[in-house]
């Protein structure tokens, strides 16, 4: 990436928070909301063990050969619940936001559906099978409750 395009990222990110911050303090007032920093703040920390984990877990997948794949999008959310502690870790109300979405699960599996759809990668749910490895068949009619107990 260009070292300009990162400066100003990193420059809109943090005028962002400021704003965010400023617009909390004027709801709430700056006591409640220096409180609601610190709070997440902890909730991020108290959730420090799951990027631990997730860390341990790339590290023994990448020592078996395994290429750091982990079944099921395991590792995708793991990277996703990670970024949630650390969003929340950081000062700011704008990525505390963002990290308290990526808490909840449903906001992460749609973040992967999205993910997966723009690297070409399919849903692991998701049987892919050749025009010769499957056929139809005729459908039977299905047999009432009242005939099946006979």
């Amino acid at each position: 990436m260009n070292s300009k395009l990162i400066g100003a990222a990193l420059a809109a990110w943090i005028v962002l928070e400021i704003l965010s911050f400023a617009l909390v303090v004027r709801a709430v007032g700056l006591l409640v909301a220096i409180a609601l920093a610190i709070g997440a703040s902890l909730l991020g920390l108290s959730d420090v063990k799951r990027l631990l984990d997730f860390l341990r877990a790339r590290v023994a997948a990448k020592a078996k050969g395994g290429g750091g794949v982990m079944a099921d999008g395991a590792m995708l959310d793991g990277a996703m619940q990670a970024l949630a502690s650390i969003l929340l870790i950081l000062p700011g109300f704008a990525s505390d936001f963002v990290g308290l979405a990526l808490k909840s699960p449903s906001v992460r599996e749609n973040v992967a559906r999205r993910l997966r759809a723009r690297s070409g990668v399919a849903d692991p749910r998701l049987i892919d099978l050749d025009p010769r490895e499957w056929r139809r068949e005729a459908r039977r009619p299905r047999r009432s409750a009242a005939k099946q107990e006979q």
